[in-house]
C-alpha cells in the first residue's frame, strides 16, 4: 500500500501536489481585503491590518543555515510508520534530507534546490536527478524552492516569489476573529493559499487548495521552542485531503536545530549506480 501511494503521489503532474508531495512522501519510500479591519495582540495593542502584516512578516524565523535531527512519523488509511530523518538547509540554495530508518543507515537522500530534484536511492543502487521545471509539469505554477523551504521554517510566502516584505501586503486578503487571523491569496492558477496567524503573529498553519481537483495539504505548526531567541516549531504536521478524506499525514518531531553553522550538502553517487528518470520511478514501483 505504501507503494501505491507513492504512486499515486507523484502522478499528480501539472500543478503544486507533484513537487509538495514529491519531496514530503518520497519519505514513504524508507518505509479583496476587509474594510476597516482591526487586530489585537495578546498585549491588548490594536493594529491596523497592515500593520499586523507588516509586524508579522518582519518576525519571521530567520537563518542562514539550518539543521536539525527529525522523527519522521506516517499515518496511512492503511499503514504507518516512523523513521529518522536528518536535515540540512542553505538559504535560499537547497534542502537536503537523509533518510535513516534503521540504525542510522542511511537508505535514500533527497536533495531540492533550486533548480533541481536529486533522489538517491542506496536500496536499489539507482538516483534521479531532475529539473524543478519538469517536475512541474507542462502547466506552469507559481510555487517555487522558495516556497517550499518556507514550510518547512514556519514562513509565511508569495507563491512564485522568492522573499516577502510589507509591499507584498495588498496581495493579501486578511480576516480575523479574536484569537486569530487569516491572510489569503490565489495565485494565477486558481491555487488558495491560507496563513493562519494567533494574536503574537506567530505563524499557526499554511493550507494550500486546489478546488478543481478536491484537494488540500494543510501545514500545522505546534510546541514552540527558542532558537538563537527566535520562535520555532518542533513539530510540524502535513495533511494531504482528498475531497474530505485524509490521504495520509506525515508528522516531523524535530531534534536540536541549529542555526547559521557551517554546512556542507554532499551528493555523491556512486559507481554502478543507474541513473533513472521520475517516470521510470513509478513504472518501477508499480512492478513491486
Amino acid at each position: 500500500m505504501i507503494i501505491k501511494r507513492i504512486e499515486y503521489l507523484m502522478r499528480l503532474n501539472g500543478n503544486i501536489w507533484r513537487i509538495l508531495c514529491g519531496v514530503l512522501f518520497v519519505l514513504l519510500l524508507a518505509g479583496c481585503k476587509t474594510p476597516g479591519g482591526i487586530t489585537t495582540t495578546s498585549a491588548g495593542i490594536m493594529k491596523s491590518e497592515e500593520a499586523f502584516f507588516t509586524s508579522f512578516v518582519e518576525r519571521t524565523f530567520r537563518f542562514n543555515t539550518l539543521s536539525a535531527r527529525m522523527k519522521l512519523e506516517f499515518t496511512g488509511q492503511q499503514q504507518e510508520f516512523s523513521s529518522r530523518v536528518n536535515l540540512k538547509m542553505i538559504y535560499n540554495d537547497r534542502l537536503q534530507l537523509s533518510i535513516q530508518p534503521l540504525l542510522g543507515i542511511e537508505v535514500f537522500r533527497v536533495e531540492v534546490s533550486t533548480d533541481s530534484v536529486k533522489i538517491l536511492d542506496r536500496m536499489n543502487k539507482r538516483y534521479m536527478v531532475d529539473s524543478y521545471d519538469n517536475l512541474k509539469g507542462e502547466t506552469e505554477i507559481d510555487f517555487n524552492f522558495q516556497n517550499l523551504q518556507a514550510l518547512f521554517t514556519n514562513q509565511v510566502f508569495v507563491p512564485g516569489e522568492n522573499e516577502i516584505s510589507s509591499k507584498h501586503f495588498r496581495r493579501f486578503r486578511m480576516t480575523k476573529d479574536d484569537n486569530t487571523a487569516n491572510l489569503k491569496l490565489k495565485d494565477r492558477n486558481g491555487i488558495f493559499y491560507t496563513f493562519t496567524a494567533n494574536a503574537d503573529e506567530k505563524l499557526l498553519s499554511t493550507n494550500i487548495e486546489d478546488p478543481s481537483n478536491k484537494q488540500s495539504l494543510t501545514w500545522n505548526y505546534n510546541d514552540f521552542n527558542l532558537i538563537n531567541k527566535q520562535q520555532f516549531p518542533m513539530k510540524m504536521t502535513a495533511q494531504l485531503l482528498k475531497g474530505n478524506i485524509s490521504q495520509g499525514t506525515a508528522t516531523l518531531t524535530f531534534s536540536s536545530p541549529e542555526i547559521n553553522i557551517p554546512l556542507t550538502t554532499d551528493f555523491k553517487i556512486p559507481s554502478g549506480y543507474e541513473r533513472v528518470t521520475s517516470e521510470q520511478i513509478i513504472k518501477l514501483l508499480r512492478k513491486k
